[in-house]
């Protein structure tokens, strides 16, 4: 479910987020309400508001560590992509010492490998189904095109070899972007619903109090969830993403 939440727009993210939370919060109104008829609620009314204190820091370290993840993730999403478009539009550049055939060759083949990234990699990327394992024809064939020839000139004899190393970056950062792409949020649902009763029950046999109290504990958790929820997946349809538009530019260029 996490998956399909975070693939949405930010305005569905924000407003799945938001119901989920006040159902939630609801929910445990409504029981808290029932319970305190009962003799139970006159014990749970002694318990003090300090235990929300540890709760509430545990909580807010929880956000603080995810948000951390998160916005570090997205500046290595970031990052994987301007390493791996910067190693193939290298590529395109050094072909242009080699011989006219292994040019066409090695061209031909980031531009296959260009059209992979934007057909297959990016969408089986948003369903984080992208796998590490499939092979990148387009890179394998510029590897076996760079091989295919034994440099004489000096010049070409460098821009082989560097061609290659290029070639092995791109390899590199498209399997660093994947792994990536397989990261997601962990749930602090569990701490959310704990602080959630514990605040119903110091408030207990007060409804106003009790009410106002958890909506808005709830819109706070909520607004935290969804900053999270739309940056946890940089590579996922939903939310803020990010687009192979970088690799486009190389075809078109």
């Amino acid at each position: 479910m996490m998956h399909w939440i975070e693939s949405q727009s930010t305005p569905v993210i924000t407003g799945i987020v938001f119901c989920l939370c006040y159902a939630v919060t609801a929910a445990v109104f409504g029981a808290s309400t029932a319970l305190s008829r009962r003799p139970v609620a006159e014990q749970l009314k002694t318990i003090s508001p300090v235990t929300l204190t540890p709760l509430a820091v545990v909580l807010g370290l929880l956000i603080v560590f995810l948000a951390a993840r998160v916005w570090e993730n997205v500046g290595h999403a970031n990052e994987y992509i301007r390493q791996e478009a910067s190693a193939l539009s290298k590529v395109m550049v050094l072909a242009n010492a080699l011989p006219p055939e292994v040019r066409t060759k090695v061209r031909a083949a980031m531009t296959q490998h260009v059209d992979f990234v934007v057909a297959q990699d990016w969408p089986a990327m948003a369903i984080a189904s992208a796998n590490q394992r499939t092979e990148p024809v387009g890179l394998t064939k510029a590897m076996a095109a760079l091989f295919s020839f034994a440099p004489i000139q000096s010049d070409q004899k460098l821009a082989q070899q560097r061609a290659v190393i290029a070639v092995e970056q791109a390899f590199e950062s498209r399997q660093n972007r994947i792994r990536l792409s397989q990261a997601e949020i962990a749930s602090a649902q569990w701490v959310v619903i704990l602080i959630l009763l514990t605040i119903a029950m110091i408030h207990m046999g007060k409804p106003a109090a009790m009410a106002a109290t958890l909506f808005i504990f709830s819109t706070a958790v909520a607004a935290s969830l969804v900053l999270l929820m739309e940056n946890d997946r940089p590579f996922a349809a939903g939310g803020i993403t990010l687009t192979p538009m970088a690799f486009r530019e190389i075809v078109l260029n």
